[in-house]
């Protein structure tokens, strides 16, 4: 029972410590918050974390038997922490994957892009090589250029109503932010417009506190996420993002 225990508490403390990094670099990286609040990871990271952390170490403690041999104890223990890994790592391919890779302005509001969004085909028609690729280390805030030609407008629509890529995930009309933004101080609504007591006006002025700004100079705007909705926080002066804030009443 002492081996099993031993050995069972060593496998807990070495899962949690891989898993507990895993899921940090997951969410204060791919999914920085609220991110992972308007993308619904939370709820991913946690089944990762439970089945990771909890069935590597019991499955030790039932294979740890102080009959089998050493060469025999080995064995079970390197194939236990072998399947572990191998679908820690599956985990961690398909979140990678799945991460936001671009939040897109446009027409007065904020879409997130994913990189399983983008195709080869349309990241290699990127005109700024920036966008060429989806970025590795948190998502990039940019704006839209719709094309000037309706015909082409309608296109994309048309295509995009057959199975092809919204224009969202179409690099080649990406600008860098805030170039391109100018219509979202007439698009978006004015803090010191909401009603003073609002759930959202009170979370959005401790951001600006915190960014030594005032609500006179904020716009908020809507962003979608892939289960909920959020409010991006911008500067009206120069555009700058401030933060984003889960979904509150306004």
């Amino acid at each position: 029972m002492a081996l099993r225990v031993r050995l069972f508490v060593s496998h807990l403390l070495i899962s949690a410590l891989v898993i507990g990094t895993c899921v940090g670099f997951v969410g204060l990286l791919w999914y920085r918050p609220p991110l992972a609040q308007i993308e619904g990871i939370f709820a991913i990271l946690f089944v990762m974390a439970c089945v990771d952390v909890g069935a590597g170490p019991l499955c030790t403690l039932v294979a740890a038997s102080p009959k089998k041999t050493r060469n025999e104890l080995t064995r079970d223990l390197a194939i236990i922490g072998g399947v572990q890994l191998l679908a820690l790592g599956y985990a961690m391919y398909t979140t990678c994957i799945a991460r936001p890779a671009f939040i897109v302005y446009g027409e007065g509001r904020f879409v997130i892009t994913h990189a399983n969004d983008l195709r080869a085909e349309e990241l290699a028609k990127a005109a700024n090589a920036e966008y060429s690729k989806p970025p590795l280390l948190g998502p990039k805030y940019v704006a839209l250029k719709f094309p000037e030609d309706p015909g082409e407008v309608n296109k994309i629509l048309q295509a995009t109503l057959s199975g092809g890529p919204a224009i969202k995930e179409m690099p080649r009309f990406y600008q860098p932010w805030p170039q391109g933004a100018a219509d979202i101080r007439e698009k978006a609504k004015s803090l010191a417009s909401l009603p003073a007591q609002s759930p959202l006006r009170e979370a959005a002025m401790k951001i600006l506190d915190a960014n030594g700004a005032s609500a006179g100079d904020a716009l908020v705007a809507p962003i979608s996420g892939k289960v909920a909705q959020g409010t991006v926080l911008v500067r009206n002066s120069d555009l700058s993002i401030l933060g984003i804030i889960p979904y509150l009443a306004p």
